[in-house]
């Protein structure tokens, strides 16, 4: 009566009554469906596990069946009987007769025999010619057919207009069987540890609960009275801290929760727009090796025909000048096809430990030849090095330089930063050290709607562009282990990092 008071009277003992009930069947349930779940996989691993010895003796005694010979058999049936749970193996005929049988030494024999009329599942085999398994409380009897042709396979092929091989002429069975004393142990083992398990935790959720209802409720109703002032949104508005004790220190972790939610969301968003790119590059990868090869190779065909073509030609001829037309159109298009080479992932690279900045200072310059547009080089002297392929980090620095000038004036002016860097907790690159590279210009910038496609392959806004620079650089950086991410802001400029492992 004592107990039943406090329980009308408490709201606290209430919830607690109400939490541990919920605790307990949810245990119960819980842990009758894993032992259940794990008994069933149990002998399923053990049916398998029969499935297979039962084919491989069927398929190794193919011959010895065939010639019923006992001494080409046997060596496969003592095999079968090294395996611990295996009872008794047995070879039969294609009209049913036995031609060998053999059972281990501490087995019984009448828990060898399950099945009572084994003409009956010789006929079903021999309709089906599928393997097949009986059992009863002590044992498991699997029946294979065996047949003369070694190429039959039960498994489907991916396409559907490759037919099957057929069976093979039947030419006996084999019968084993497996003791299911291991398997019993096995479950009873699982149910024991399952239960102990199951008490634990029981026990550690009801402390758990009785703690939790200790102190959390007290300041419940405070907390409810700020909760019914949340609108309904993406995010909930902060609850305002109005004490220093339980309260407000959940309160605090409360408002915490909600900065940390925000900040992960965004690192979401951010993850899963890296991931559909990384996915779309990956694809469109895959493709761009299979045609540039394809390309090349009709490259160097027509090249060659050309070649052959012009040597039969003076050069005075009206043709002559035209084959050189159209050699120079497959020297451009032999080109494109080595920036789809690089853009895959099978492009060969050569990394070794080199000076990033003397490539720098080589690469760079040579871009500018003839431009206007000044280059304003600021070098760490202390710059790290790095490995990386320097014919690739060449070409991938052309792009960005590039793309650098056909967006500034004039007489506009690129900057160009290359200093050393330490990274730890990014999103998309590992700790360690890296070489930062920043490519900046004064131009026209990108609006925030194509910020994010300028690295997708064929994406672009230029008139006869091909949208691929950008691409495999992308690529090629992610190859290297390195990371490449633009900012800008329309009418301002863009800034182009790239980061590489340093050594």
């Amino acid at each position: 009566m004592k107990i039943l008071s406090i329980y009308r009277s408490s709201f606290s003992a209430r919830v607690f009554a109400t939490a541990a009930l919920f605790i307990v069947i949810f245990s119960v349930v819980l842990t009758t469906c894993f032992i259940l779940n794990e008994r069933q996989s149990l002998r399923h691993g053990l049916i398998v596990k029969g499935t297979l010895i039962t084919e491989l003796l069927a398929s190794n005694s193919r011959v010895g069946i065939f010639a019923e010979n006992k001494d080409l058999i046997i060596p496969s049936v003592d095999t079968v009987l090294k395996d611990t749970e295996a009872v008794s193996a047995s070879v039969f005929n294609v009209s049913g007769k036995l031609i060998t049988e053999q059972t281990r030494e501490f087995s019984n024999a009448r828990n060898v025999i399950t099945v009572d009329n084994p003409e009956q599942l010789i006929a079903q085999m021999r309709k089906s010619l599928m393997p097949l398994h009986t059992e009863n409380d002590n044992t498991i009897e699997f029946w294979s057919p065996v047949t003369a042709y070694t190429g039959y396979t039960s498994t489907p092929y991916y396409f559907d207009n490759i037919q099957q091989a057929k069976p093979g002429r039947l030419v006996g069975y084999v019968r084993v069987v497996l003791s299911m004393k291991s398997l019993k142990h096995d479950i009873k083992v699982l149910t024991y540890k399952s239960i102990l398990a199951s008490l634990f935790f029981l026990f550690a959720g009801l402390a758990t609960v009785y703690v939790f209802i200790r102190r959390i409720l007290q300041p419940v109703r405070e907390l409810t009275d700020s909760v019914r002032h949340i609108e309904y949104s993406d995010f909930p508005k902060k609850i305002p801290v109005l004490h220093t004790d339980e309260f407000g220190q959940l309160a605090e972790s409360f408002n915490g929760m909600i900065d940390e939610l925000q900040k992960r969301q965004e690192d979401k968003n951010r993850l899963e727009n890296q991931l559909v790119h990384m996915h779309k590059m990956e694809a469109i990868g895959c493709l761009a090796t299979d045609i540039s090869r394809d390309f090349i190779y009709l490259i160097n065909t027509f090249t060659s025909k050309i070649f052959v073509a012009r040597n039969y030609l003076s050069p005075g001829h009206k043709a002559y000048e035209e084959l050189d037309a159209l050699r120079d159109t497959l020297e451009y298009a032999r080109e494109l096809s080595k920036k789809l080479a690089d853009f895959s992932k099978n492009s060969t690279t050569f990394i070794e430990v080199q000076s990033l900045a003397l490539v720098l200072k080589q690469a760079l310059p040579l871009v500018t030849v003839n431009s206007p547009i000044k280059l304003n080089m600021l070098i760490d002297d202390n710059l790290r090095q790095c490995r990386f392929d320097k014919w690739q980090i060449s070409r991938i620095l052309g792009y960005v330089l590039t793309n650098a000038m056909e967006a500034s004036p004039t007489d506009g002016t690129i900057t160009i930063k290359a200093t050393n860097i330490d990274i730890s907790n990014h999103t998309h690159l590992k700790d360690g050290q890296y070489a930062l590279i920043s490519i900046s210009d004064k131009g026209i910038g990108i609006s925030p709607d194509n910020i994010e496609k300028i690295f997708t392959p064929f994406f672009t806004t230029k008139y006869k562009h091909y949208g691929l620079g950008l691409a495999v650089a992308f690529s090629i950086i992610k190859n290297h282990g390195g990371h490449i991410e633009a900012e800008s802001k329309e009418g301002r400029g863009t800034a182009v990092n790239i980061y590489i492992p340093a050594n």
